[in-house]
């Protein structure tokens, strides 16, 4: 029997910067678009105003809420962010 490989993040310096942001955080990009942390489309460092926004504890579902209908106001960082849409890869991972 094959023993079973854990995969290894391909940055592990990117993965020790995500350490600093909570599970379930929502970071907005100034596109609309919200992201999770570990997201491989930003780089933590990156993440500050003017361009991002964020919420560090969203109320719970706000992830599947996310829509034009129903979208999320950052509520640190730049607080004019909104997003009223979801990163695909993100979404794949809830």
């Amino acid at each position: 029997m094959a023993a079973v490989r854990t995969p290894i993040d391909p940055c592990p310096v990117r993965a020790l910067e995500w350490d600093e942001w909570p599970a379930a955080a929502i970071i907005i990009h100034a596109s609309g678009k919200a992201h999770l942390p570990g997201c491989t489309h930003i780089v933590p460092a990156g993440i500050r105003p003017p361009l991002y926004g964020w919420v560090l504890t969203p109320s719970p579902g706000a992830w599947r809420r996310l829509a034009p209908s129903y979208p999320l106001c950052a509520t640190q960082g730049n607080t004019e962010r909104a997003a009223a849409s979801r990163c695909k890869d993100c979404d794949a991972t809830q």
